[in-house]
């Protein structure tokens, strides 16, 4: 029993460790940036992350010291790490912005229609876990509507309690739905930036194909397949091609 206690201890101490470890590199990180210098912040943040801590905020903070730096192809990668943990940030999105303006290659995205928009927009209101346990306690709630309505012997409460679970239940199998179906686009979808100064898009996984188009760092591209060394990619236009990918960094 003394040594489960002093393991929990341990384990406790050092967890405590971490935290007040990582909280006086933001601290310092957010010190050297007020101040101007924008390398050694990134380094004090970077530290955090090597301890296996990840926060909206730590990637925003990372995103902004890039910008002044003027590295874009950093800061809208870590922009694009914080919205990927908080799709709602305006603060993410705006400095996002700011970056996204500094790119050399402009890029329009291809028209959708309304329906699908507003479809995508309901399912990014939540997260694959968030919809999944929306659900699950929809179909509790279903559950103990239904006994209700089953021994409950007043028709006009019975009609209240079936037009009740109906709507749980019906509500219940959507969430689920739009929860797995999500977490099936993402196990497939990968997104990522191009870090290479000037990269080109050909049409084979080899440097003897024919060269379709080439774009600049800092773009976003979504990762179509990977062969080798090469991943063939899509930007925001629909157009396709091949590149290596020691020219991308994957946001994870």
């Amino acid at each position: 029993m003394k040594k489960i206690l002093l393991l929990i201890y341990l384990i406790s101490s050092g967890l405590l460790f971490s935290q007040y470890e990582n909280e006086e590199h933001f601290n310092k990180g957010v010190d050297l940036y007020n101040n101007g210098n924008y390398n050694e912040a990134i380094i004090e943040f970077k530290e955090i992350i090597k301890n296996g801590e990840h926060s909206e905020n730590l990637y925003f903070n990372l995103g902004n010291a890039y910008y002044k730096l003027n590295d874009i192809a950093n800061s809208i990668y870590y922009f694009e790490k914080a919205l990927k943990l908080n799709l709602k940030n305006k603060d993410v999105l705006n400095n996002l912005a700011f970056s996204q303006n500094m790119l050399i290659d402009k890029i329009e995205k291809l028209p959708t229609n309304q329906v699908s928009e507003f479809l995508n927009s309901i399912s990014e209101t939540l997260n694959v876990n968030q919809w999944l346990a929306l659900g699950i306690t929809l179909l509790y709630l279903f559950l103990i509507t239904f006994m209700l309505y089953f021994f409950n012997s007043k028709s006009v409460s019975k009609k209240n309690y079936f037009t009740a679970f109906s709507i749980l239940f019906l509500f219940s199998l959507i969430s689920i739905f739009v929860g797995l179906n999500k977490f099936e686009k993402q196990k497939f979808y990968f997104e990522a930036i191009i870090f290479e100064n000037k990269i080109d898009f050909r049409t084979e996984p080899n440097y003897r194909s024919e060269i379709l188009f080439n774009l600049h760092e800092g773009t976003k591209v979504v990762i179509k397949e990977e062969l080798n060394d090469w991943a063939l990619v899509e930007i925001a236009d629909g157009n396709k091609g091949w590149i290596e990918l020691q020219s991308i960094k994957k946001i994870d």
